[in-house]
């Protein structure tokens, strides 16, 4: 998994030695519903630069954790000039595990505490952004409507046994970075 995260932080830094910049990076600071972070986007033109597919990762936090999302990003964008405006769709896992003791409903009626690790599951958002082009780097600003999953307890059947769902959370993610 480090080798994968170490590849995908670096991929974007390789558009330098290309002469017809068909990947395109983009780094970035970001606000995701309130916790601050920053991510690192790489992606690939297709089809006469109309869409752009690659990996992305992110740190930030949720609940005071860290949380790093690992994601595929793709664009679908048309250049007019040095304007870029595009649409963008994410998805991907959001790695966040951490241990918490709550309240949980049981089958007979009342509430329990119990002791469980929430972690990440999968994500997705859809966006919207533009970037502006100069000769060699660029500046973006996109926002991204994401939808998060976590493993989350529902509620503990009468033999004790605890049943595990799912924990949606929705937010708000605006990004603003350059483009090289």
């Amino acid at each position: 998994m480090k080798k994968i995260l170490i590849f995908l932080l670096f991929l974007p830094f390789f558009t330098a030695a290309q002469s017809g910049k068909l990947l395109n990076g983009y780094i970035y600071g970001m606000v995701n519903d309130g916790s601050v972070g920053g991510g690192i986007i790489g992606n690939v033109s297709l089809l006469h630069n109309t869409i752009a597919v690659g990996p992305g990762v992110e740190v930030t936090s949720y609940n005071d954790h860290v949380m790093i999302p690992v994601f595929a990003d793709l664009k679908i964008k048309h250049q007019f000039l040095h304007i870029e405006p595009y649409i963008t769709g994410q998805f991907g896992r959001n790695a966040y595990n951490v241990s918490r003791t709550e309240n949980i409903n049981t089958a007979a009626g009342g509430q329990q505490a119990i002791t469980f690790n929430e972690s990440g599951k999968y994500f997705y958002g859809v966006g919207a952004g533009l970037a502006w082009h100069f000769p060699k780097i660029g500046i973006f600003a996109s926002y991204i409507y994401r939808g998060y999953k976590y493993r989350y307890p529902d509620r503990i059947e009468s033999d004790g046994q605890v049943n595990f769902g799912d924990k949606s959370v929705n937010a708000s993610v605006i990004a603003a970075g350059i483009v090289f």
